[in-house]
């Protein structure tokens, strides 16, 4: 990965190549934009972002996939502009993740409003396959078909969870070029104010009473929470010296349990916000 962030750093056509190249890997585009981004500006970041987008405008124009998730792909690239600059800027975690939010929420709800008929066509073809699943394993009772609201709100969840994921990928990469073990450092200590913490809380909570359409927006707004809580997460195992395997364990419960992993990480993140459970950790340690 040392190779491929200095490659990216070697100038601005090497930079380019990578992103547009990189669409056939995960998080390669993105990161590589993330990277140029936060070491030379938004300027340099917008162009390496054009020509990541390429091949996906060419996608739009002459396949006959889905243009709707091209176009998400496309706002995904360029959010990773935003999200960048906001941390080259304010050197804030919390900030930035704060702000993709509310980019996400912004892009998505200008989807729904600029391509609604894009989107209502999508949300038929969502609610046929779920009827074709009812009716082929005969099910008694009509199971829980996603509306419009829960779209939107699955992408705007989609594209602030990858721009953070890319952008914590970006800043790993920076750091190896520039500032070895530094990435470690930083992302350990990861955490929200406690102010913040408490509204995302909140309105999740309060979320919680809403119809199960509404239930990406709650996970989009717990998704800083969730980052901190693996940020004390990987704190934890170092200061603990517990072994690579217990990353593993909440990586694969992720994967394999979601919301349960997903609840306990945010529970973390929160309680660490409140309660500075680094701190605790340490005088624990200390003893």
């Amino acid at each position: 990965m040392r190779a491929l962030a200095g490659f990216i750093m070697r100038g601005r056509t090497e930079a380019c190549i990578v992103a547009l190249l990189g669409n056939i890997f995960p998080f390669v585009s993105p990161a590589a934009i993330g990277l140029v981004t936060l070491r030379k500006g938004s300027a340099e970041g917008v162009i390496v972002a054009l020509w990541a987008v390429l091949p996906l405008i060419g996608t739009f124009y002459f396949s006959d996939g889905n243009q709707l998730l091209t176009l998400v792909s496309v706002a995904a690239l360029l959010m990773m502009v935003v999200s960048a600059n906001v941390l080259r800027v304010t050197a804030s975690w919390q900030w930035t993740m704060m702000v993709t939010v509310v980019v996400g929420v912004v892009t998505a709800l200008s989807f729904g409003g600029l391509f609604a008929a894009a989107i209502d066509a999508f949300v038929q073809d969502v609610a046929e396959v779920f009827a074709q699943l009812a009716k082929e394993q005969e099910l008694q009772q009509a199971p829980f078909v996603p509306g419009r609201q829960f779209i939107l709100g699955l992408m705007a969840w989609m594209l602030t969870l990858s721009a953070i994921a890319s952008l914590l990928v970006s800043r790993w990469w920076q750091a190896l070029l520039f500032n070895p073990g530094g990435f470690q450092q930083e992302f350990h200590k990861l955490r929200l104010d406690s102010r913040f913490a408490l509204m995302l809380l909140t309105a999740v909570i309060a979320g919680l009473y809403l119809p199960s359409e509404y239930k990406p927006w709650l996970q989009l707004l717990s998704v800083p929470l969730l980052i901190c809580g693996l940020a004390l997460v990987h704190h934890s195992v170092r200061v603990l010296n517990g072994g690579g395997q217990w990353l593993a364990l909440v990586y694969f419960g992720l994967v394999f349990t979601g919301s349960l992993t997903a609840v306990l990480l945010l529970t973390l993140g929160f309680a660490d916000s409140i309660l500075n459970l680094r701190s605790r950790l340490a005088a624990f340690k200390n003893r």
